[in-house]
């Protein structure tokens, strides 16, 4: 699996299994009278529990770094400051460094339909209006923000998507949260993702001066559409 879950579930087992011989090896000397266990036996028991109990508590609550699928496909809902509400397909390949999105957006003021592409190997970016087919290019400056738990990303905690009340109607999510400098602007970055699968659920990015943040569902691993990374000729 791709997030490391069983050792997870071991470090666990381990904390209420050292729980477990304490209790018993307790109820069992004062319940029972019984004077037969030495103080060496005593002290084996106790420390091996103590250990096991010891040894899950550092890390039991804390996952290890997830690697999230490199390329896939789903439905976008973001809320960029400038256009408002954008919903859409979208395309990512983290393995080519590059984005797609076909959007809807809507502000207060106006709404439209655009095709978004990024390629950040070549620096360059398209928006190509789908109402009017202009086509606006340039060089793309910011850096490419992978929807993967990076390295250097720091664990803040976890939650159930759903109810656990009811069978396969909850999803555990992990969250993180990253600090990177580009340029001289330091941007903040939180991230929620599927325990198991490490499939991106909602991410953010903010700095002194610009906010975004977005949401994914319907991910299909892989790119049914490369064609999307490509824009219109004479663009």
């Amino acid at each position: 699996p791709l997030y490391p879950f069983p050792q997870s579930k071991q470090l666990h087992l381990n904390f209420f299994s050292g729980l477990f011989l304490l209790f018993h090896f307790f109820f069992f000397f004062f319940a029972t009278g019984e004077k037969r266990i030495t103080m060496r036996t005593a002290a084996i028991v106790v420390c091996v529990a103590a250990a096991l109990v010891c040894a899950a508590l550092p890390s039991a609550a804390i996952p290890s770094r997830c690697s999230s699928p490199k390329q896939w496909f789903g439905q976008i809902f973001a809320m960029d400051p400038e256009r408002g509400a954008i919903q859409g397909d979208y395309f990512y390949d983290e393995t080519n460094l590059r984005k797609a999105r076909y959007e809807r957006y809507e502000s207060k003021t106006t709404k439209g339909r655009y095709h978004i592409i990024e390629l950040h190997q070549l620096k360059k970016y398209y928006e190509i209006n789908l109402d009017t087919n202009e086509c606006v290019s340039g060089d793309l400056d910011r850096p490419f923000i992978p929807h993967s738990v990076v390295d250097n990303a720091t664990y803040t905690g976890d939650f159930i998507l759903g109810s656990t009340g009811v069978e396969d109607g909850s999803v555990e999510i992990s969250t993180w949260t990253h600090t990177f400098v580009e340029r001289g602007t330091s941007f903040y970055w939180n991230g929620e993702f599927t325990l198991h699968g490490c499939i991106p659920i909602r991410s953010s990015v903010a700095s002194e001066n610009h906010f975004f943040v977005e949401s994914f569902a319907d991910i299909v691993i892989g790119i049914p559409d490369p064609n999307a990374f490509t824009p219109p000729a004479g663009c």
